[in-house]
């Protein structure tokens, strides 16, 4: 038995009947562990594929005994982490030290569409199952291989662990305070993040590949995928040589950040800006409403004071009562959610985000979070985790079965000769972005960079955020983050209140295949361009609709940003220096960009199903239920068990000991040192010449250093404010250790590893600077950096004349004097 959770309500709305999932197609053979791999695993099972997960006969994937465990009771089929990572899979035992399970392994792989896995880059090689062995057995195949640094590279066999991963990433650099040292994220944002990206490149090597084509290799890297959470600092520091300092609070915008209130944290944003006239008055501070403090930008300027100015106000209310209000007034409030509260949200329960799954044999039904984003014509099923080799039988015996007449006559071969270069694998699809900010422009340049034609939608009279704050000499034709997160577009500027420029958009959406948009629901359907509308322009159009709430819901009609939908959601209470109290609760930069990746994984689900089926779909991501989702699953299924969640221990690790960031010789340098069992203890006392430590009764073991972790923590920092962090992660790694140097920006920009592997890059035109490049390399394609940004209105001309065969006058001229920005009053 499984659960449909697609919301009735929204289903009606469209009139659609749901099939089965857009994945049902789909055999997948799954070598993961942990967690990257199986959320991406999780994913394609959740969506309707046939996921055989194969595990060791003695153990079976190391998290099933890692907690917290349901119950709090341990137990190899109890462990709440991997309930939340495998759910809908089968499970399988081979012993691959024997010849008889690497056998069985091939037939399975024989018969299989995908094939994922997680070990270390030696591993497959030396199983006989290196890619080009693989695709031997079945040249169709898609095989991703996930690891911490990439396949190849001067780090490829470095031991690592998430704090180190985000370590080495940048992110932590910038999460904590500036007085302190940097800070791990609670949730694993790193490999969930990689765990996206390797569902996200497994369907487009899928969709390239078709009927009958052939297969290819995918390399994701954690490290890299990470990195997207920083592009636009990694951005700024190509192009200007500057780093921006760490710092926990924007100091950018004011109000624009979490600020106490009688009850709490409230999150207070004063955005749109272009409500602030009419909003500011809910401080009851006549003041705010004075000219100096109109534009958005005096308001930074002055940002102190206006803090100053609000407080007194917050301090008389509940964050719940403040959060309502300034929705009313149209801003996108939030609060600092903990996970009980984010549970228990009225959203939540009216969309039914948490359902139980089916019954499990030994835990019962569990209540978990359902799709992180909902199709039309496709349904999420949402089985519970297996039993360790609980198919055996039944897998094994028809795989067998099968295998006895073709069992070596592999799939037909593609056209394509092994490992040629083909065109990006989204050639041929074009999107229409309508969208601003972040999340929706970084799902559409994911898009772009990956083959597709996207035309992302310019409105003159109000630019987007990122085209900057001047209308003046152009400047908004210069704006770095816009050139990061637009990049391969082509920008048509249409004022979509005009009649005409109306008609153009419908006359384009002939000829489009996925529409991309994140305004608030409702407001496309106002200017004529509901979902109903659109279909029935292109019937088999797909709309991929990334609000703040959803589309659904009481919430449904409010905007929000990242800075008020992450403390909303929970996330932000697992990220603290110590166990939770609201004060210390710290954001984790920047969750806009896992919405992004999430909205990207939402179109490539619905194509895929249109692959499949022929029709098109109305894909609606609640941004919400994205980021709980895609970050924090596993941490609100403990609450839904036990009604407790694990709280925060800042760098510190419930199973390693020492854990932690360690001060390094050079001013504010970083290094994140991991060590787990006594062997590696003794190794550690070794490395740093003081092998007497290893004697020492304080630390014999895991849990005597546990307990003296605030000695340890001393004893080691003499040590490494001897030597830059470089040097102790290298030193350490040597020896087989987990240690990562906390990379800011410019070092990360610097980073030998990452410039062997070319992961940064340049377009072919339009810049002579790096950016940021791509998560994942593809072995017979490749994703593509033609151009930064497009200027406003630049493909005007060539789309609506060339494409579209309209009359030269429909092309509009913007003046100076009628464009307008999103940072106006």
């Amino acid at each position: 038995m499984t659960f449909t959770i697609f919301n009735s309500k929204f289903s009606e709305q469209k009139g659609e009947v749901m099939s089965q999932g857009a994945l049902s197609d789909l055999k997948v053979i799954d070598l993961t562990q942990y967690i990257a791999g199986p959320y991406c695993t999780k994913l394609l099972a959740g969506f309707g594929a046939e996921v055989i997960k194969v595990e060791s006969p003695s153990s079976g994937d190391p998290v099933r005994h890692i907690g917290p465990f349901v119950g709090n009771k341990p137990g190899i089929e109890r462990s709440i982490p991997f309930h939340w990572l495998n759910g809908g899979k089968k499970s399988v035992t081979l012993d691959f030290e024997t010849p008889k399970g690497i056998e069985i392994l091939k037939q399975l792989i024989a018969e299989a569409d995908v094939l994922v896995e997680n070990f270390a880059p030696t591993v497959m090689p030396k199983l006989g199952l290196s890619y080009d062995e693989v695709k031997e057995i079945n040249p169709a195949i898609v095989m991703t291989s996930i690891s911490n640094f990439g396949q190849n590279g001067p780090y490829r066999d470095y031991q690592t662990n998430e704090a180190i991963l985000y370590a080495m990433s940048g992110c932590m650099e910038s999460t904590g305070d500036t007085d302190k040292p940097p800070l791990a994220s609670g949730p694993a944002v790193s490999q969930y993040t990689a765990g996206m990206y390797a569902y996200l490149g497994t369907l487009m090597a899928l969709f390239q590949r078709g009927d009958g084509g052939e297969g290819q290799h995918l390399d994701v890297s954690i490290q890299e995928s990470a990195i997207e959470n920083v592009q636009m600092r990694v951005t700024t520091y190509f192009h200007t040589g500057k780093g921006k300092p760490r710092n926990s609070n924007n100091r950018d915008w004011a109000p624009w950040q979490c600020y106490p209130c009688r009850n709490g944290y409230a999150a207070v944003l004063g955005g749109p800006h272009r409500h602030w006239r009419k909003g500011a008055s809910l401080f009851e501070e006549p003041r705010l409403l004075e000219d100096q403090f109109l534009h958005v930008l005096d308001r930074a300027k002055a940002h102190d004071q206006v803090e100053s100015l609000i407080k007194p106000w917050l301090m008389g209310h509940d964050k719940e009562e403040i959060f309502e209000l300034g929705l009313a007034r149209g801003f996108a409030f939030g609060y600092l959610a903990t996970m009980a509260e984010a549970f228990g949200f009225k959203q939540h329960q009216e969309r039914e985000f948490f359902l139980e799954t089916e019954s499990h044999p030994e835990v019962g039904r569990l209540i978990s979070c359902q799709a992180p984003f909902r199709l039309s014509n496709s349904s999420w099923c949402m089985g519970r985790a297996p039993l360790l080799g609980e198919h055996n039988q039944a897998v094994l015996a028809q795989e067998l079965q099968s295998s006895l007449s073709d069992r070596n006559q592999p799939k037909e071969n593609s056209n394509h000769l092994p490992n040629q270069k083909k065109n990006p694998p989204l050639s041929g699809i074009r999107v229409l972005e309508i969208s601003r900010e972040w999340a929706g422009p970084h799902a559409g340049r994911i898009l772009a960079d990956f083959g597709a034609e996207v035309i992302r939608i310019d409105y003159p009279p109000r630019m987007e955020t990122t085209r900057g704050s001047s209308t003046k000499d152009k400047a908004y034709n210069r704006q770095l983050g816009f050139h990061q997160l637009n990049r391969n577009k082509k920008c048509l500027a249409v004022d979509l209140n005009d009649p005409v420029d109306q008609e153009i958009l419908k006359d384009l959406i002939r000829h489009t295949d996925i529409v991309l948009e994140n305004a608030r629901p409702g407001v496309l359907k106002k200017l004529g361009f509901s979902y109903e509308e659109l279909k029935g322009i292109k019937p088999n159009i797909i709309i991929v609709s990334m609000s703040a709430y959803g589309q659904t819901g009481t919430y449904a009609p409010y905007p929000g940003y990242g800075a008020s939908i992450e403390p909303l959601s929970g996330i932000n209470s697992l990220t603290a220096y110590s166990p939770y109290t609201q004060a210390d609760a710290k954001r984790i930069r920047e969750t806009d960009m896992i919405n992004g990746v999430m909205g990207a994984c939402a179109a490539l689900t619905a194509l895929s199903n249109r692959q499949r089926i022929g029709e098109g779909d109305w894909v609606d991501l609640s941004q919400l239920e994205g980021l709980m989702h895609g970050i924090g699953g596993e941490h609100f299924l403990e609450y839904a068990v036990n009604g407790e969640t694990t709280l925060p221990i800042g760098n510190r690790h419930p199973a390693y000991a020492p854990h932690g960031c360690y001060r390094c010789r050079e001013e504010d340098q970083w290094v994140v040192i991991a060590i787990g069992s006594d062997e590696e203890w003794r190794t550690f006392c070794q490395t740093i010449g003081q092998p007497e430590l290893s004697q020492d009764l304080r630390f014999a073991t895991s849990e005597d250093r546990q307990q003296n972790h605030d000695a340890l923590d001393t004893l080691i920092e003499a040590w490494t404010r001897q030597k830059t962090h470089y040097e102790v992660m290298h030193l350490l790694q040597d020896r087989g250790l987990m240690a990562g140097a906390i990379l800011n920006i410019p070092e990360l920009c610097q980073d030998p590893h990452l410039w062997e592997r070319n992961y940064f890059q340049k377009p072919s035109t339009g810049s002579d600077t790096f950016f940021p490049g791509f998560p994942l390399q593809m072995s017979a394609t490749s994703a593509v950096f033609e151009h930064i940004g497009a200027d406003l209105g630049e493909h005007n001309r060539t789309i609506i004349c060339d494409l579209l065969g309209r009359p030269e006058e429909q092309v509009k001229s913007w003046p100076e004097e009628e464009l307008g920005t999103d940072y106006d009053p």
